[in-house]
């Protein structure tokens, strides 16, 4: 099957029926914006942009059963925070519901920006365009601002934020972000009393280290990383790293290079522990097994269908590793049917996707359970 592209300010519509080829029309002004991304680096910060003309893509089907239920669901984003996750969630949204084989239509709206007068404007626009099942990827800056929101008749769900993070009360709100607080409880079952914390200087480097000074306050030392360092000496070659529980809330390049360094300066620390940011296959490739020895991850996305996944795999997303792409199944899996195949294990008690993280260590050949 050939994949699709996310769309920005226009509709796709696949309607089920009994026919082996389905033709599925996308019309783009020639004034509108595409977001289109290719092996998408981890650091990568600037998005490609880029006018295209009118096309036409074909899709070639089996038999689509029109026995289920259809759906509409509107996606909306900005652009300009988080571009480089859009065009991966929208293909998760397209490889389920190709999965569940029903007619469906999919609008894709861009806010640009999180101003609450925007945001305000496209739900309008939702709702008059007769949409009621919403996937809004806004981060967690609007939290403070969603009971400010008119969302009467939308059901909304929100990949990016955590219900600790609102004091929202509104039933139309769905929170499907992971807990790093409950990551980072559940690392420190492995700290002993001499702890360290290595911390990127970034939005979710900060994050990390006051969710984790509120949670383990007696901590030896804190140490900041620079975005643009790839050398660590003056920070790693320090004896009080020696049998030392090193939490590392740094990305996966930056978390490989320490990782490597330590073995290089003979620095061991008892553990080193890291949350859902270094959950990545590409910690194995960057790394040796032996700057591994005695490194535990967490991870909270829980194995869903096997088939599913493989589906939605062929539309270039990725529910495995990307903790985005399965917040984001999770949630158009309870827009559609509430998980009434039980296609993932993960549920969603009181208007909030409960996480249960797992530790993980590595191995040559990817991640192995702590039981």
């Amino acid at each position: 099957m050939k994949h699709l592209l996310s769309l920005l300010l226009i509709s796709f519509v696949f309607i089920g029926c009994a026919v082996k080829e389905n033709e599925v029309s996308i019309k783009i002004p020639s004034n509108e914006k595409l977001v289109v991304h290719k092996n998408v680096d981890e650091n990568s910060i600037n998005e490609t942009i880029e006018v295209i003309d009118e096309f036409n893509i074909v899709e070639q089907d089996t038999f689509i059963s029109g026995s289920k239920p259809s759906i509409k669901i509107a996606f909306v984003y900005p652009s300009k925070i988080i571009g480089k996750y859009a065009n991966s969630s929208v293909n998760t949204i397209l490889g389920y519901l190709a999965f569940q084989r029903v007619a469906y239509e999919i609008k894709v709206f861009d806010t640009q920006d999180e101003n609450i007068e925007n945001i305000q404007k496209t739900f309008d626009d939702i709702k008059d365009q007769d949409f009621t099942k919403v996937i809004a990827l806004f981060t967690p800056n609007i939290s403070e601002n969603l009971n400010d929101f008119d969302v009467n008749d939308l059901n909304i769900y929100l990949p990016l934020i955590n219900k600790s993070e609102t004091n929202s009360f509104s039933s139309n709100y769905v929170f499907g972000s992971i807990s790093y607080d409950k990551q980072i409880q559940k690392l420190l079952d492995y700290s002993n009393t001499k702890n360290i914390m290595f911390y990127q200087e970034s939005f979710i480097g900060h994050k990390l280290k006051n969710l984790y000074q509120l949670i383990m306050p007696n901590i030896t030392m804190t140490r900041a990383i620079k975005s643009e360092r790839n050398y660590f000496k003056n920070i790693i070659d320090d004896q009080r790293l020696m049998n030392s529980t090193l939490f590392l809330n740094t990305n996966i390049v930056q978390t490989s290079i320490i990782l490597s360094q330590l073995t290089v300066y003979e620095i061991v620390p008892k553990v080193t522990l890291s949350t859902q940011l270094n959950y990545n296959p590409l910690l194995i490739s960057l790394t040796q097994e032996n700057d591994r020895n005695n490194f535990v991850v967490a991870n909270s996305i829980d194995k869903v269908d096997d088939k599913l996944e493989d589906k939605i795999s062929t539309y270039n997303a990725d529910i495995v590793y990307n903790w985005v792409d399965y917040s984001t199944l999770v949630g158009v899996n309870y827009l559609y049917n509430e998980n009434a195949d039980n296609l993932i294990q993960t549920k969603i008690i009181d208007n909030e996707v409960i996480y249960e993280p797992k530790l993980f260590i590595s191995t040559d050949f990817g991640f192995l359970e702590i039981k």
